[in-house]
């Protein structure tokens, strides 16, 4: 990756909808269910905070130049992604006016990528309401669906908590591909704990996720996320497990499994591109052949600056991390009074850029080069990139070269990347470099 292309990336834009039908029993994201009074006013309110970030030209005799001025200095952005919760609960009017908001106040690319995450059974009681708006958000300017699957077994989402059968998958998908969508980007969870009761083997686990992510390559979406389940705490499936109730999936049989998956993928055409993330591979004729991956989410592993709108929303911009208030009161009270709802901010130093660039690059199976690692070092001109990178990680350099040794790194002279079985302890080989 050369020097222009850093400079060239776009920014992304986050937008958090914190709303949802019900709390899944493993979900620890920042969502809940609230009245459509409620839902109307937080909407309001992140239109108003989108309008905090317009740059305003003084009014002065020069106004018209400053006007041209203030056009021409407007953040870039190629990606606009509402996620939560559950944005699909939203109307189609609401997206559309927080599109039309964003474009007045960025510069927003003719190619923006607009994804909207849905979940099945959450988009209307029917299929002629599914139709309605489905076809709505489209108009609304959004082309990309991400769909929460989760699982395409009954037994499994009942368990998850999730509101949708395995049925309203299949109806949703086909509407969206009737409607044009031709984006389309589904998430599964792997591992999925049975209850204590449940006398299932580790066969049983294997097949139960296999025969998952058959169901979903039968539909053959453009995108497919595949997650392993973490018990967090404060879910319903953490209070479980502590109560004996739920059975986790061992380590080791989870690898198994994930390794299984990714196998089943990569052999139907998909390409993983990140160590959860695979797309579809481009046909011949597509001129760019990144088509399918993520623009947005890709934002967050290449350390791209994006900015968060909403509650509890996180954002990265000019060197700093950001994170808005969890507090809906707090948030609308800030926004109301012309204030940008901050909670946190954290300005990274030089040794922060780097090693997030590490951390989060060796995510991506092509690994991190090490241009795009050194390019934060103020020192990055003293020397090529790859003695500059390992002048700067001497101290760990032979903990790296034992992994290498072992199987579990890949370090040449471009840069370094994790291979499969490196995958499984990754967290070990990116906390050398942080």
């Amino acid at each position: 990756m050369t020097e222009s292309s850093f400079q060239e990336r776009k920014t992304g834009i986050y937008i958090h909808i914190p709303f949802c039908v019900q709390k899944c029993n493993y979900c620890a994201f920042l969502s809940f269910p609230a009245s459509e009074e409620t839902r109307t006013k937080y909407i309001e309110s992140l239109i108003q905070e989108i309008s905090l970030y317009n740059i305003k030209p003084e009014k002065t005799e020069h106004y018209k130049a400053e006007k041209n001025k203030a056009e021409q200095i407007k953040t870039e952005v190629d990606s606009i992604y509402f996620g939560g919760g559950t944005p699909a609960l939203l109307e189609p009017e609401q997206i559309e006016k927080i599109v039309y908001k964003i474009k007045k106040v960025f510069a927003v690319t003719g190619d923006v990528e607009i994804t909207l995450e849905a979940n099945p059974g959450a988009l209307g009681g029917d299929e002629e309401e599914i139709f309605n708006k489905l076809s709505e958000f489209g108009k609304a300017g959004v082309n990309r669906l991400s769909f929460g699957v989760q699982s395409m077994n009954d037994d499994k989402l009942h368990l998850l908590g999730r509101v949708h059968s395995a049925s309203d998958v299949v109806r949703d998908f086909e509407i969206a591909r009737d409607i044009g969508f031709d984006n389309i980007s589904l998430d599964i969870i792997l591992s999925v704990p049975t209850e204590t009761r449940d006398n299932s083997t580790e066969a049983d686990n294997l097949k139960s996720s296999i025969d998952d992510v058959k169901k979903i390559i039968e539909l053959k979406p453009e995108h497919i996320s595949c997650y392993s389940l973490q018990l967090e705490e404060g879910t319903v499936f953490y209070d479980m497990a502590e109560g004996g109730l739920l059975k986790e999936i061992p380590d080791a049989e989870d690898r198994n499994i994930y390794h299984a998956v990714c196998d089943l993928l990569k052999n139907s055409d998909y390409e993983q591109y990140e160590i959860s993330n695979f797309a579809l591979k481009a046909d011949g004729e597509t001129e760019n052949k990144y088509n399918y991956r993520s623009r947005h989410n890709s934002k967050y592993w290449d350390m791209s600056e994006y900015i968060g709108f909403g509650l509890g929303a996180s954002g990265f911009l000019k060197g700093k991390r950001y994170r808005n208030t969890t507090s809906l009161e707090e948030y609308c009270r800030l926004v109301r009074e012309g204030k940008k709802p901050i909670e946190d901010v954290y300005i990274n130093n030089e040794h922060d850029f780097i090693s997030e660039a590490v951390f989060t690059g060796l995510r991506r199976i092509e690994g991190i080069s090490y241009r795009e690692a050194v390019r934060f070092l103020k020192n990055e001109n003293f020397g090529n990139d790859e003695s500059v990178f390992w002048g700067y990680y001497s101290n760990v350099r032979k903990e790296a070269e034992e992994f290498e040794k072992n199987g579990y790194l890949e370090i040449d002279r471009k840069g370094i990347r994790l291979t499969e079985t490196g995958i499984d302890i990754s967290n070990r080989i990116m906390a050398l470099f942080v």
